[in-house]
Order: structure tokens, then sequence, then C-alpha cells
């Protein structure tokens, strides 16, 4: 209710009207009492519209209160109209009731002190109808910025009222055009339609459905649907909402089909990247023949000393090369999942392994492993690089551990030595490709080894990192997640030494 407003008090009875204006003044807060004698000041009055409530006698000089009712509704249907009369009866309140009225007070002791609070109460109720109003307006403009639609629906599924914001949905002249037809119908698959329909028929909530519809003009359009049951007299009906998801499928697609064209992209990159290395390797053996060649016919210190660099930078740039190839092929040429023994794969990697093992005078053990959907030769070359990592990086004669640990969702793995240690400033960056620690003099290698883990790793839905104490040795992490492509896990396999 506002803090002031105007009640207008129609009566003849000049001693009625009086009293009346008395009361009203001395009982409501804030508001404005103003006397319509006769029909010209209520005219006057009527076109202002400046009143909240009018307050009229029945019988008039000049009419009755439905004259006056009429016509305040006719210019201002939400103003509540209140007959408090003398010559009115229990018919007239029923007539003016079923017309509009607002209030119905017979004057005398009682009424006189009632009627302060009938205006109040009407009042306020017409107020919280406007604020009401004002919200629903409000709700309206906002689904309808959203292309959210509102629709109440019987048990059956019939809609038995709607949002003009559904009826715009659909392509519909307005909310009439709603009423009467089957929710199940708002869209154009007969799938899509019987499964909505027996959603209803049980009583069940809808939340979330996404299926393609039609138009009043047959223009598809895609909408998402959301319904709950809603107990009522005779049992239950529906509320649901409508919402136009066109646009937003339609950026999805375009999402899907970017994606798409940047995967192709990268796959095309990484066949050009796996031809250029390809290509690469003839001149370079071609530089390795002649360069032999020129050794054996070619004399002097220079000349051996000369050839002899040519031949270590061919040799080094055909490793690199193949290493590249290596990294490649991990996305290129990767077999698809199927259940790997990773006990068994280490064996193989450890096999590979065999000289540098005996080489170096260490020991690789591990515990159970288990059995996961995987590519078996990348999981092999997987151990080979690390476990050879480590036999590589030693102090003394190196100790490899390889343990399997269940997480839940995931297994992960680790490979722990007692080698030289990494320092913690470098435990990201030793992934990336051709990074080194050191010269190749101290250690050999291209520094792509890990690079080609962190590949393999990922492309089986992984991550791979490192923890290590420089002088005390390194352990590598890596998991694989039990749900790509094949069982979870199986038992594991029994303890190598």
């Amino acid at each position: 209710m506002a803090d002031s407003y105007r009640v207008l008090v129609v009566d003849g009875n000049n001693d009625d009207r009086a009293l009346s204006v008395f009361l009203l003044t001395k009982a409501l807060a804030g508001a404005e009492v103003v006397e319509v004698p006769n029909a010209l000041v209520f005219a006057e009055r009527l076109t202002r519209g400046d009143f909240a409530a009018v307050v009229t006698e029945f019988r008039l000089d000049w009419g009755d209160g439905f004259q006056v009712l009429d016509a305040v509704r006719s210019l201002r249907p939400a103003c509540p109209v209140i007959f408090f009369t003398a010559h009115g009866s229990e018919a007239v309140a029923a007539d003016g009731l079923r017309r509009g009225l607002a209030g119905y007070v017979v004057k005398g002791s009682a009424g006189f002190l009632a009627l302060a609070e009938t205006v109040r109460a009407a009042v306020g109720a017409a107020a919280s109808a406007h604020r009401l109003e004002e919200l629903s307006r409000g709700f309206d403009r906002l689904t309808d910025e959203l292309s959210l639609g509102t629709f109440a629906a019987t048990q059956q599924g019939t809609v038995a009222g709607a949002s003009p914001a559904l009826a715009r949905i659909l392509g519909l002249a307005g909310v009439d055009a709603v009423g009467g037809r089957q929710v199940a119908k708002f869209f154009h698959d007969a799938k899509a339609r019987q499964q909505v329909a027996d959603t209803l028929a049980r009583g069940e909530v809808i939340r979330g459905f996404e299926a393609e519809g039609r138009r009043e003009d047959g223009t598809p359009v895609w909408l998402r649907l959301a319904a709950w049951p809603v107990a009522d007299g005779s049992g239950f009906g529906y509320q649901g909402v409508l919402e136009d998801v066109t646009a937003r499928r339609a950026a999805e697609r375009e999402l899907a089909e970017r994606a798409s064209a940047l995967s192709r992209s990268s796959d095309e990159l990484q066949e050009v990247a796996y031809a250029i290395s390809h290509d690469l390797q003839e001149p370079l053996q071609l530089i390795a023949r002649y360069t032999r060649l020129l050794a054996k016919s070619a004399a002097g210190k220079d000349a051996e000393r000369y050839t002899g660099t040519i031949q270590q930078c061919a040799d080094r740039m055909q490793t690199m090369i193949d290493d590249v190839l290596a990294y490649a092929r991990v996305g290129t040429r990767g077999k698809p999942f199927a259940p790997v023994d990773f006990g068994e794969a280490l064996k193989k990697a450890t096999a590979n392994l065999k000289a540098a093992v005996e080489e170096s005078g260490g020991e690789v053990t591990c515990e159970a492993m288990p059995t996961l959907a995987a590519d078996g030769a990348q999981i092999v070359q997987l151990f080979q690089n690390l476990v050879g990592n480590a036999l590589k990086f030693r102090r003394s004669e190196p100790h490899v551990k390889v343990l399997a640990i269940d997480e839940g969702e995931a297994w992960t793995f680790a490979v722990a030595d007692n080698g030289i240690g990494i320092p913690p400033q470098h435990l990201e960056r030793i992934f990336g490709m051709f990074q080194r620690l050191h010269t190749a003099s101290e250690y050999p290698g291209t520094g792509i080894g890990l690079a080609i883990c962190k590949r393999i790793v990922e492309r089986h839905g992984g991550r791979i990192w490192a923890v290590s104490e420089p002088g005390k040795g390194s352990t590598f992490f890596f998991t694989v997640p039990k749900h790509l492509g094949g069982p979870a896990a199986a038992t594991a396999g029994e303890p190598e030494e």
C-alpha cells in the first residue's frame, strides 16, 4: 500500500457522508478522504483517476451503486469499490460481489466502525494484487528474454494454461492457441512424444528432456522440457517450463565442428611431422655413408677429425629424428585399447633393457600389477623409458622398484630409484621435448624420452609427475583410469623379482 492515497466517498446524504469522511480520515493514516456529493463531482473525479478506493451508497439521487461500480471498473479495473449503504439487500450484495464489488457494509453503529477496516483491507489487497501483477509482468519479460515458456497441464498432459512466451516459442498466435494441446506434441519425433506421454502418465518428473519440435509454420526448433506434478483438488496436474534451446544447440554443433576440424588439423600436422622426419632420414643416411667413404679414402689427422665430427652430427640427428618419430607415433600409430597385463609389460621392458641392467649392475623389482585397458606396446615403451632413465642417471648400483596402487577410479603407478635425483625447479620442465639437464657427454640421449612418456600417459587419460631429492633418487608417478574401453581391473599378478 502506498504511503498516501485518496479515497472517494460517494453519498447524497450530507450527514452520512460527513461522518464517513471523519471516521475514515481518523482511522486511515496517510489517506486523503474526498467527499463526492453528486454526479458532477463524481464525473470530474472519475476522469482524474487519482484515487485508490471508492466508498458509495447504493441508493443515490442520480443513480445507484451498480452504476458507480461499472463506471469505476471501466476506467480503473483494479480499484476496489465498497458499498456502504442503508438501502441494500442480500440480493444487492450478492449481485455486487459477482460484478467485482470489494466489500459490502451496512450502515449503522457497527457499520461505521467496520468501514475503515474494510477500506484498509480492500486497498491493501489491491496493492498486493498490483505488486503481484508487476512481478508477473517482470517474470514474463524475463522468461521471454530467456526463451522460457511456462505452462500448467492436466494429469493427462493437456495444456490448461500457458504464458505468452510459450506461445511465441511454438509460433502460435497467442496463449489461447496453446490451450488444449498435448504437452507431448510439443515435439516432432514420435519416439520423443511417446516418451514424454508415458512419463506424464506415470506421474513422474521430467527433467531437462531435449528433442526437436516444430513451430506452427513447420520450422524446426530444439526444445528443452521440465515438468513436475502438482496436487490439486481432484488429484494432480502438472506445471512446467519449455525452453527454446535452438541457439545453444547450434552453438554446440558449431563448437563440435570446430573441434573436429582442429582435431583433423592436428592429425594432419602430426602426419606432416612424421613425413618430414621420415624424408629427412634419406639425406642423413647419405651423409653418413659418404662420410664413411671419405674417412676411408682421405688422409691426415684433420680429415679424420672432420669426418669424425660429421659422423657424430649425423648420428645425433638420426637419433633425434628417431625420437621425433617415436613421439609422433604415440598419437598417429597407437593401437586400440585392449586388456594389458602391466606386470607382463614391465617384464618386456626390463628384457629390452637387459644390456643396461647388466652393465650397471642394477636391479628392477615390482609388486603386484593390474590388468587394464591400454595400448600394450605403448605401456612397454612407457616402462622402458622410465626404468631406462633410472638405470642411466645413477650414483652407484641402481635399485629400481615399481609399484601399483588402486585409487578407486584409477591405478597409480610409481617407478622409484636411488639415482642422482632432480632439482625441484626442473620437475615440470623435464617432460618437455628435448629438455636435458646434463650434457650429452655426461649422459647420452636427446631429452625426449619423458615427453614420450607424458604423451603416452595422456593418451590413456592419465597424468604423470615426479618427486625427487637431489642425491637421493627420484620417483615418477603416472595414473591410468580403469574405465577406458575395457574391464576396470583384473586381479593383480604375482610380484616379480
